[in-house]
C-alpha cells in the first residue's frame, strides 16, 4: 500500500514560494511570526518554545522507559544537538517547570582529539571548555580519551564512579550522608588538573577531575599528580595505538565507522561503571536520516534499524536512547539561536573535507541538499526506516565482537555474502599465509577452569578467526587492516573467548545429550 501522505510529494520549496515567509502569523496563536520549522509551521517564539519542549517530553515519556529517580548518562559532543539536549534537560528540571524531568542525568564528554591529529594544546583547550560546560549545569560530569576506549581494563579503572556522582557510593557509605558542593569540588579538580597537566594531552584530565580524595585544593592536587604521573605513559602509548589503527584502515569511511564503534564502546562501560542504567545520544532527525542510508551503503543494512531507532538495547546492561529523533537540524540551530545555547566546534575527519571524503559526508550533503529543496526528505527517510525490523527478538543470537550487533553472517551456502568471500578468495591468488600460521601452543597446560577462560594457550589471533566473530560491516571496516592485533582490546578477548569455547565444545561433543 502506498504510504505517501499529503505534502510529501512537494515540489522545489526554493522555485515554488519564494515570498511566502513575509508577513506569516503564528499558526497556534495568530500573533506574528518569527521563524517557519517547515513549509506549513509558523510560529511565534513563545509557541515554538511550547512545541520543542512538547517534542521533546513526549518522545522521551511516550515509551515510559526512563523512570523516576533513574541515573541517565547524557552524551555531549559540543555540536548543537548534543548542546540543545542539555539545554532542555536543564529546562526540564528547573524550579519554573510545571512538570518536571524526573530522572537524574550525569554528563560525559569524549575527547577524539588523537583521531585528528590535534596538538595536546587544543585538546585541552576543548576539555576545558566542556569542562565549563559541564560544570555550570551542576551535574556529575565525566571526560574521557578515545584512545580508553582501545582498552576496557583504561575505562574501568578511571570510571569508578566520582563519589559525587553516585548516591550509596563508598564515601558516602563511610562518612554517611553528605550534602555534596559539586560547584565548588569540580572547580577545585579543574584548579588542580590545570595546574598539573597544562603540558601534557587531556588525556591526563580523565584521571585527575574524577577522583576527588580529599576536600582541600592541596590534597586534590597531589592525587591528581600522583595520578597522572602512573597513568600518562600508558594513555601516551594508547595514543600512538589508536593512530596507527586508524592509518592501517582503508578508507576515512572506515574509519569513521570504527570510532563511532569505539565512542558507543565507551559509552557503555562508563555507564555500567558509574551505574547510570541508560545513555542518551544528541542525534536529530537529520543526523540519525543521514546514518541510516549511510548503513546501507557500508554494509551496516542488518544493523540500520538499531541505529536510528530510539531505544538501543544492543548492549547488555546499557540502554542507548535517542530523545531528539523527531528534531530537524533546523529546528535545532533555531532553538539554540533563541535561547542562546553554548557550542564548542570540534574537527573531525572531514572537516573542510570534499563531499566525497567519506560515504557519510557524501551522504549528508545529499540528505540536506535534499532537505533544502523538498522539506519532507527527512521525515520520509525516518518514517521509512521505521518499517525495519530491529530484531530485538532474536535475543539469543550471537553478537558481533567489535559493535554488538547481532552477527549476520551465519547465513547458508548460496548466499550473497559466500560469493563475495568466494570472490576475495580468488582475487587474492592464493595469498593464506595468514591461514598457514601455526598459534596453537602445545606446550601450555589448562587451567581447568572449564568455562573457556583459559589463557594456558592464548597467542595471536589469525585473521581469519577475527572475521569469523564479526559481522559484515565491520569485517568490511577492517578488510584491509594489516594486523588484527591492532584491534582494540576487548575484541580481541572476546574473539579469544569465542575460540576457547568452540575448542572446548569440539572437545566434549560426544559427550553431550541430544536435546533435539
Amino acid at each position: 500500500m502506498c504510504s505517501v501522505e499529503e505534502g510529501d510529494t512537494d515540489v522545489p520549496f526554493s522555485k515554488s514560494r519564494p515570498n511566502e515567509s513575509i508577513g506569516r502569523t503564528c499558526m497556534k496563536c495568530q500573533e506574528k511570526a518569527i521563524l517557519i520549522t517547515r513549509v506549513n509551521d509558523a510560529f511565534c517564539r513563545s509557541c515554538f518554545m511550547v512545541y520543542i519542549t512538547h517534542k521533546f517530553r513526549a518522545t522521551v515519556g511516550k515509551t515510559k522507559l526512563v523512570r523516576d529517580g533513574e541515573m541517565v548518562l547524557v552524551a555531549l559532543s559540543g555540536g548543537p544537538s548534543s548542546s540543545a539536549l542539555l539545554h532542555l534537560i536543564q529546562e526540564g528540571l528547573s524550579e519554573r517547570t510545571h512538570k518536571k524531568l524526573r530522572f537524574r542525568p550525569g554528563l560525559i564528554f569524549i575527547d577524539e582529539g588523537a583521531a585528528v591529529n590535534l596538538p595536546s594544546s587544543e585538546r585541552l583547550n576543548t576539555c576545558e571548555k566542556m569542562l565549563e560546560i559541564m560544570k555550570s549545569t551542576g551535574f556529575p560530569c565525566h571526560i574521557k580519551a578515545l584512545e580508553q576506549g582501545l582498552d576496557n581494563d583504561n575505562i574501568q579503572e578511571f570510571s569508578s564512579p566520582p563519589d559525587i556522582c553516585c548516591p550509596g557510593s563508598r564515601l558516602e557509605k563511610e562518612l554517611g550522608t553528605i550534602d555534596y558542593d559539586t560547584e565548588s569540588i569540580l572547580s577545585d579538580i579543574s584548579t588542580a588538573t590545570s595546574s598539573v597537566t597544562l603540558d601534557m594531552s587531556e588525556c591526563s584530565i580523565s584521571s585527575s577531575i574524577e577522583e576527588p580524595y580529599g576536600n582541600s585544593r592541596e590534597a586534590i592536587a597531589v592525587s591528581s599528580m600522583s595520578r597522572v604521573e602512573s597513568s600518562f605513559q600508558k594513555y601516551e602509548e594508547a595514543e600512538e595505538k589508536l593512530k596507527c589503527l586508524l592509518k592501517s584502515l582503508n578508507s576515512v569511511s572506515s574509519q569513521e565507522d570504527l570510532i563511532r564503534t569505539i565512542r558507543h564502546k565507551i559509552l557503555s562501560e562508563v555507564a555500567t561503571t558509574c551505574g547510570y542504567s541508560k545513555v542518551m545520544l544528541g542525534s536529530c532527525g537529520t543526523r540519525l536520516a543521514v546514518t541510516l542510508l549511510t548503513d546501507m551503503a557500508i554494509g551496516r543494512g542488518g544493523q540500520a534499524a538499531v541505529d536510528t531507532v530510539f531505544a538501543d538495547r544492543r548492549y547488555k546492561n546499557v540502554m542507548f536512547l535517542r530523545p531528539l529523533r523527531e528534531f530537524s537540524s533546523k529546528e535545532i540551530g533555531m532553538y539554540n539561536a533563541l535561547n542562546d545555547v553554548e557550542s564548542v566546534f570540534i574537527p573531525t575527519l572531514t572537516t573542510k573535507g570534499s563531499d566525497g571524503a567519506s560515504i557519510e559526508h557524501l551522504t549528508e550533503a545529499f540528505v540536506t541538499g535534499l532537505q533544502r529543496d523538498y522539506p519532507s526528505t527527512v521525515s520520509n527517510i525516518m518514517r521509512t526506516g521505521e518499517k525495519l525490523s530491529t530484531g530485538a527478538e532474536e535475543e539469543n543470537k550471537e553478537n558481533c565482537a567489535m559493535c554488538q550487533s547481532s552477527l549476520d553472517t551465519n547465513v547458508i551456502a548460496p548466499s550473497a555474502l559466500n560469493a563475495v568471500e568466494f570472490s576475495q578468495r580468488i582475487s587474492s591468488r592464493g595469498d593464506n599465509s595468514d591461514s598457514k600460521r601455526d598459534h596453537c601452543n602445545k606446550t601450555g597446560e589448562c587451567c581447568g577452569e572449564g568455562d573457556g577462560s583459559c589463557n594456558s594457550t592464548r597467542t595471536r589471533a589469525t585473521k581469519q578467526q577475527v572475521l569469523a566473530s564479526l559481522c559484515y560491516g565491520c569485517r568490511l571496516a577492517i578488510r584491509k587492516l594489516d594486523d588484527v592485533e591492532k584491534l582494540p582490546l576487548y575484541v580481541l578477548k572476546d574473539v579469544f573467548w569465542r575460540v576457547r569455547r568452540e575448542k572446548m565444545k569440539s572437545e566434549i561433543e560426544e559427550f553431550l545429550l541430544d536435546t533435539s
